[in-house]
């Protein structure tokens, strides 16, 4: 065979072989634990610096090339990364073991009840009583969430109608024979009065920066300061302020009801390119 066709075959593979590491594919996985919850588990492609979250499942689905590097991290487990190798892209489902991060509490001991940090004997040892709870008392509304001191006392500065129509009976127990009833106007000056004054507002931006709080604690709880400053490329020292810079986003609100970790995260790292070209990373 002459020299130039084996070059060129040569070639031709080599450009095949290119083509094949460069293309990209679906990864469909799931990680798996015996004990902690799968669900919220951050999965992040390292090279293409795409991620995405589990479902209640443990399900997720990334784009991946050959050799990538992929990450899964959640505050409940060690972090984990794989490589894709040829056996991950052609699998249809691929299950990722993770390890529990437990702390080690051998050697500790506390006082007064010796307690050792080995939770199934420290239980064993205290033999404690099963606590009573208007829930488990099966009492009416036990299930209804209890309201923070900012909402009761929004909902009583904000409580009833403006003006309301009420039935008076002008004659008592006459009105029962002459079937009379005249009608008279409420107005409810305690609403009127807070409304003005800027009472029921400012009792409405303290209820909505209370729940921004446990928001950010929740996002902080699911994926932890420092994977969100690795992810992100943002110093660990200023997570705290891009957070509450993603919070005080107008179109935030809405998305920070639905509940959703996979579309909060999504909002994050598009929020997180704005927030460290703003003045406001630098502080």
């Amino acid at each position: 065979m002459p020299k130039h066709s084996i070059f060129l075959l040569v070639a031709i593979l080599a450009s095949f072989l290119g083509f094949g590491q460069d293309k990209s594919t679906l990864l469909n996985g799931k990680v798996s634990s015996s004990k902690n919850d799968v669900s919220n588990v951050l999965i992040v492609n390292l090279n293409s610096k795409k991620s995405t979250i589990t479902d209640s499942l443990g399900l997720f689905s990334i784009e991946v090339k050959l050799k990538d590097s992929v990450r899964i991290t959640a505050v409940q487990y060690l972090p984990k990364e794989i490589v894709i190798s040829e056996s991950h892209i052609n699998s249809s489902l691929i299950t990722i073991q993770l390890i529990d991060n437990i702390i080690d509490l051998n050697e500790v001991t506390v006082t007064p009840y010796n307690l050792t940090g080995e939770i199934d004997r420290d239980i064993d040892r205290l033999q404690i009583e099963p606590t009573v709870t208007s829930y488990s008392l099966g009492l009416q509304n036990a299930d209804v969430t209890k309201m923070t001191q900012s909402e009761r006392l929004l909902q009583e500065a904000d409580r009833g109608k403006y003006v309301s129509l009420q039935t008076m009976d002008e004659y008592g127990k006459l009105n029962e024979i002459l079937s009379y009833v005249g009608l008279s106007v409420k107005v409810n000056t305690h609403k009127i009065m807070n409304k003005v004054s800027g009472r029921t507002r400012s009792l409405e931006e303290m209820v909505e920066r209370d729940q921004n709080m446990n928001l950010e604690k929740e996002i902080i709880y699911k994926f932890s300061k420092q994977t969100i400053a690795e992810n992100f490329d943002i110093p660990e020292s200023n997570v705290n302020g891009f957070l509450t810079y993603c919070l005080s986003q107008p179109d935030f609100n809405e998305l920070s009801d639905s509940g959703n970790m996979a579309e909060i995260w999504a909002y994050l790292e598009t929020k997180s390119v704005e927030f460290k070209s703003s003045d406001i990373s630098n502080e």
